[in-house]
């Protein structure tokens, strides 16, 4: 667990906290305007008045690609390994078909109040382009609008983690496999920065993920 967090520090705050990397810093050596420059190298985070519904400073490209080339210079893992890392990953069991899997998702999502507002099977747009078959993957949106404004309040950078999918795959051996971007709020709590996410968000967040990884379960059993 410890190589894990040196490993992913930045990447695993970046996806909760919304952008926190983009903070400036002030005191000697540093500028209102410097975020990871080689003069700044690393910002360190200070608590900031909070703002609801705004945007923070974006991140500059060069400044991302320095920051991720040097976590991933650290790490002993592969770039499948890390992904794998960030994946929440169930199997279904046998017997289950894929429209059992599906059916039990929904009626799930539906019981716990988060609402089912889309898909996309992308399985089938590929067969329709390529006119062959290619094992099953599609992406199932699901939202609570009211935990949404509340994360978005907090952060407007969590817009991109929004809606919440959870995408259905069949992998080589036909096995079929519910997974999600595993943004266990948690993980901040290792964080060295003075901030931390206030206790309404962390909650709100701890809960949207505690209902997603229920919709799974029940897809991944049967579970109605």
């Amino acid at each position: 667990m410890a190589s894990l967090l040196n490993v992913l520090p930045a990447i695993s705050v970046a996806l909760v906290t919304g952008g926190a990397l983009a903070q400036p810093t002030k005191g000697a050596g540093s500028r209102t305007d410097c975020i990871l420059t080689e003069r700044c190298s690393r910002p360190v985070p200070t608590v900031q008045p909070l703002a609801p519904n705004t945007m923070m400073e974006p991140v500059t490209r060069e400044a991302r690609r320095q920051l991720i080339e040097s976590s991933l210079a650290q790490s002993p893992f592969s770039l499948r390994q890390l992904i794998n890392l960030m994946t929440h990953k169930v199997e279904a069991q046998s017997g289950l078909s894929w429209d059992d899997v599906i059916a039990s998702m929904k009626q799930r999502a539906n019981k716990i109040n988060l609402k089912f507002i889309g898909a996309h099977p992308v399985h089938q747009e590929v067969e329709a382009i390529t006119g062959k078959p290619t094992p099953k993957v599609a992406i199932y949106h699901f939202c609570d609008a009211l935990l949404a404004r509340e994360l978005l309040d907090y952060s407007l950078e969590f817009a991109v983690l929004l809606p919440c999918r959870i995408t259905v795959v069949e992998d080589a051996q036909q096995k079929i496999w519910l997974t999600m971007l595993d943004w266990d709020v948690s993980w901040t709590d290792a964080a060295p920065g003075p901030e931390r996410l206030p206790d309404s968000v962390y909650q709100a967040a701890s809960r949207l993920r505690k209902g997603l990884e229920e919709i799974i379960q029940a897809g991944a059993t049967g579970a109605l």
